[in-house]
């Protein structure tokens, strides 16, 4: 019995990205109902790459931290406090992580490395390195302030907290090593929910007055706030990864989508939405002062922003489906029911109509960039080939 044998044809690129050559074995294989070819000879992963280079430097950092013990003659570290292994982390453990993310960012845009990095355009790095730093600290606050609540004044010898400081400074490492390895337009959306949620949060539970809600959303980045500051800072910095992420994405899809007008108006809208976000933040609510009144009206271009995005996409986003599209009328339709209950039946309060409004718009702006992405996806690498039947290859099956 004889088997016909079928042959494909790789497009140049995917040739080119995963240095293929003529008479290369490649692996085919069925998962999920579909077809996955694999070259042969793989890289190494970014968890492998990760784990084979994140010693390096927490060895060094940590042999520096023992050092430095044997200088100051401490014999005891506290775990927690004023000069304690969480101090030493949040320092030096964080200034290695820094240097190793720069490090292997750079290695990937110079193709030293197999890494996604090359999605991510240098204009948009000093953000995406800043919103690292923020989320590890953010991190690494929370952790010790549990670890000091569970080991109330614990103190270690020198060797052993070197032991500890080599752990914590290890974890770091391979975290920023890891994700300059990884880092992608999709992981960017899931980083501005964790930042503008988590900072939001935080200035949530960090502000003096636990009777917030009574006033109004707006009064967490008020000066009467304790950690106004938080407040304002993550609606900046979320505003700085939106223009940084919708850069990316747009770059992307107007390569495959030249000169097309709709793409360019639905960039403008969402960057000064963006925009406007950070407006938010750096204008606070306050009655006096020369920006009294500032605060309401760019809180109120942004509704309008939303409003326009969502009523338009129809028209500018091309091939949108009718699953998003459904999503986006039923979120408007829910946005004016909002509106309504608070204007004109005063059912809700000024904290629920700003609670409910930044919760439904900014959940339709992630699912509109995530929509953006796996379009700008699918655009771009994602390739039509033809299976042929090359009948001077057969196979004998007796």
């Amino acid at each position: 019995m004889e088997k016909n044998k079928f042959s494909i044809t790789l497009p140049e690129k995917i040739v080119e990205e995963f240095h293929l050559e003529n008479e290369d074995d490649v692996i085919v294989s069925i998962k999920d109902q579909k077809i996955v070819i694999e070259p042969k000879k793989k890289v190494a992963g970014n968890q492998t790459l990760s784990l084979r280079w994140f010693l390096i430097p927490t060895t060094v950092i940590s042999l520096l931290f023992l050092g430095y013990l044997f200088y100051t003659d401490k014999t005891q570290i506290a775990l927690v406090g004023a000069y304690s292994i969480a101090n030493f982390v949040l320092s030096f453990g964080v200034l290695s992580g820094v240097f190793s993310f720069l490090l292997f960012f750079i290695k990937g845009k110079r193709n030293q490395v197999t890494t996604q990095s090359k999605d991510i355009y240098w204009r948009n790095f000093p953000t995406i390195l800043l919103s690292f730093i923020v989320i590890l600290v953010f991190a690494l606050l929370v952790f010790f302030k549990v670890i000091g609540l569970v080991f109330i004044g614990a103190t270690f010898d020198r060797y052993t907290a070197t032991l500890l400081f080599f752990v914590f400074v290890g974890l770091v490492n391979y975290f920023m090593i890891y994700s300059a390895l990884s880092i992608t337009p999709a992981k960017l959306t899931n980083l501005l929910i964790f930042v503008i949620i988590g900072g939001v949060l935080l200035a949530m539970i960090t502000n003096k007055d636990y009777q917030w809600w009574q006033f109004n959303f707006s009064f967490l980045g008020t000066i009467e706030a304790k950690s106004s500051w938080q407040f304002n800072l993550t609606l900046m910095f979320s505003s700085l990864l939106m223009v940084a992420l919708i850069d990316g994405l747009f770059v992307e899809l107007q390569k495959a989508i030249p000169h097309s007008r709709r793409l360019t108006i639905l960039r403008i809208l969402l960057t000064l939405t963006a925009l406007d976000l950070g407006a938010v933040g750096l204008f606070p609510y306050t009655e006096t002062g020369p920006f009294q009144g500032v605060h309401n009206q760019v809180a109120g271009y942004l509704v309008y922003l939303i409003v326009i995005l969502i009523v338009g996409i129809k028209w500018l986003l091309p091939n949108v489906t009718k699953e998003f599209l459904s999503i986006s009328y039923m979120i408007a339709a829910t946005l004016v029911v909002v509106v309504v209950l608070f204007q004109w039946t005063s059912y809700l309060s000024l904290t629920a109509f700003e609670l409910l409004s930044f919760m439904l718009a900014f959940s339709w702006i992630v699912l509109l960039l995530q929509n953006l992405q796996k379009m700008a996806q699918n655009i771009n690498n994602t390739f039509q080939v033809k299976v042929k039947l090359d009948p001077e290859k057969q196979v004998d099956m007796d």
